[in-house]
């Protein structure tokens, strides 16, 4: 299996990753390229950081690019300097098992739910300028094969557990890969255990709850369609109804609603309104999107409700 980088690879600077195994592609933000052709000379890319130098600098038989931070190729504005093409892919070799990654043996004999629990706290390795959360367990089911849906089960395996820390990382895995096998499971732990999400603050922001970080987890799995371009998790769809009928959904859960349910928010953005004055300006975009007729209902409704913050709105549609 040969894989890819992005359609327009990345350089990188000395503080960013260039992965130095040839089965590193690009499968986050910021991960340099290491097999980079050029089109017009056909020589292979190469990338130094010359002595004492804040850049790496890539070259090929035709010319050379300086990197301090990172550069897409192609995808770059051309607004202050020319647009650098003819730089591709030339393709990565996947990454059969057995093997070992970081020091962590992967084989037949692997238990996966304990390295997902091991790992995914205590990563062994965290590519530098990749801005990524629970990042090392990611990138391992990125360069997987038919070994994903283990990797990916034992993560889901952790949404049930007691220590809050592991449940936020499986949330942060599965905001990473919305299609991983197990990601279906999320609007059943959730509903089960929304007493104690609610009354667990959240690891990473203490402000808030596990059930408010749950809660827009859940959001991003309303965006998962499926081949009719409908919501394929109606659970989490119906749980996401649920939650925001108590108040409980990031900013944007009206503008959710509005795209993949729009007949239920036009039933029940009063309600909304009144429960959550942070969502108004999210109900006002939702009901531009309406139909006249629900439309002008609708923004009625709200105007009766909170008439400073959706004429507020209305100005910046």
């Amino acid at each position: 299996m040969t894989r890819h980088c992005r359609r327009h690879p990345y350089l990188v600077g000395p503080d960013h990753w260039l992965p130095p195994e040839p089965y590193e592609y690009g499968w986050a933000t910021a991960v340099g390229c290491n097999n980079l052709a050029c089109e017009r000379c056909g020589e292979p890319v190469r990338a130094q950081v010359p002595a004492k130098a804040r850049y790496r600098r890539y070259g090929c038989g035709c010319r050379r690019q300086d990197v301090h931070d990172t550069y897409q190729v192609g995808g770059e504005p051309d607004d202050l300097y020319p647009v650098l093409t003819g730089w591709t892919c030339a393709g990565h070799p996947g990454f059969p098992l057995p093997a070992v990654l970081d020091g962590v043996r992967l084989d037949a004999t692997t238990d996966w739910d304990t390295l997902a629990a091991g790992t995914i706290l205590l990563p062994p390795f965290e590519p530098p300028g990749v801005e990524l959360r629970t990042v090392w367990v990611t990138r391992l089911y990125r360069l997987l094969g038919a070994e994903r849906p283990l990797l990916s089960g034992s993560v889901a395996r952790l949404l049930d557990c007691g220590d809050p820390r592991l449940v936020r990382a499986a949330y942060d895995f599965f905001s990473n890969e919305r299609d991983a096998p197990g990601a279906g499971l999320l609007a059943r732990s959730v509903a089960a255990r929304r007493d104690w999400l609610g009354s667990v603050p959240d690891p990473v922001r203490p402000a808030s709850s596990l059930l408010d970080h749950a809660a827009l987890l859940l959001h991003d799995r309303v965006l998962v369609l499926d081949e009719n371009g409908d919501p394929a998790d109606r659970p989490a769809l119906e749980l996401a109804r649920e939650l925001a009928l108590d108040g409980i959904g990031p900013s944007h859960t009206p503008l959710t609603f509005s795209r993949h349910d729009p007949g239920w928010l036009a039933d029940h953005a009063a309600v909304l309104a009144r429960l959550n004055r942070g969502w108004i300006t999210s109900l006002v975009r939702g009901a531009a999107r309406m139909a006249p007729g629900t439309r002008e209902r609708v923004l009625r409704e709200l105007a009766d409700i909170a008439p400073e913050q959706v004429e507020a709105a209305l100005r910046h549609l």
